[in-house]
């Protein structure tokens, strides 16, 4: 009985080292919640606490997109050793990400659910590009966003390496995003379609295949009464001939 029980309390103790769970939102939602938002690159790792599991990283900006910049990050986690199963990360000297963090007791910190992204190589760097027209126009339009929020959605239909709006043949858009207004039913498909911003090539064959194939993540803790949401999508050229890469997506 006494084996049982230490069984058992083990059991329930893996559990509860394993219990990290994230509530994640989409890059527009987490562009308009920041406090800051930039591309950083890691100098320093340091000052570590056993005892609370946290380290200190120094950080540059190379780029600001929104908020003012600071210079210390709090980690969450020990460096070189973190536990995934307490939402914990690691950084190492010379990684660059993009991050979009609020403020917490006048200072930044990130764990392994903060919205960061990495941006070390050559093709996540071109990315970027995408990104910071999408974010200007985000800035200058935020009126047109309020009551709405922002989700994604995948292809159903898919069935080879990509989905439909990868497998549109000549798509040159003038703009590297667009950004849709929908109404879904209540099985998460696209009912109607109201574009905010498109792409300037392919506009109707986009709407098509959201209409046809899409379905529709609804949020969990979702904001919306309407049945009203927003659909960013991004267009990743680089992606073309990647296996998997998904040429106009709706996450980065």
């Amino acid at each position: 009985m006494k084996k049982l029980f230490l069984l058992l309390f083990f059991a329930i103790g893996l559990i509860k080292v394993s219990a990290c769970k994230c509530v994640t939102k989409t890059l527009a939602e987490n562009y308009l919640a920041a406090d800051v938002v930039g591309v950083i690159k890691i100098i320093k790792v340091y000052d570590e606490n056993h005892e609370q599991r946290t380290h200190k990283a120094d950080i540059e900006f190379e780029k600001i997109y929104k908020g003012e910049i600071f210079k210390t990050l709090n980690i969450r986690g020990l460096i070189g050793n973190p536990s995934s199963g307490a939402c914990e990360t690691n950084v190492k000297v010379g990684e660059e990400y993009l991050i979009l963090l609020n403020k917490y007791n006048n200072s930044y910190g990130i764990s392994s659910c903060s919205p960061k992204y990495h941006v070390n190589t050559k093709k996540e760097r071109k990315n970027l590009k995408a990104l910071e027209k999408t974010f200007a126009y985000i800035d200058k339009n935020k009126f047109r966003f309020i009551g709405l929020e922002f989700t994604t959605g995948y292809d159903k239909l898919q069935t080879g390496d990509k989905s439909a709006f990868s497998n549109i043949k000549n798509f040159s858009p003038k703009q590297p995003f667009a950004i849709y207004k929908i109404t879904i039913n209540d099985e998460q498909k696209v009912e109607k379609i109201s574009p905010i911003t498109i792409f300037g090539n392919k506009d109707e064959e986009i709407e098509k295949i959201m209409k046809n194939n899409m379905e529709i993540d609804v949020p969990l803790f979702t904001k919306s009464s309407t049945n009203e949401y927003l659909i960013l999508l991004l267009y990743f050229k680089d992606n073309m001939n990647t296996k998997y890469g998904e040429v106009i997506n709706s996450e980065w």
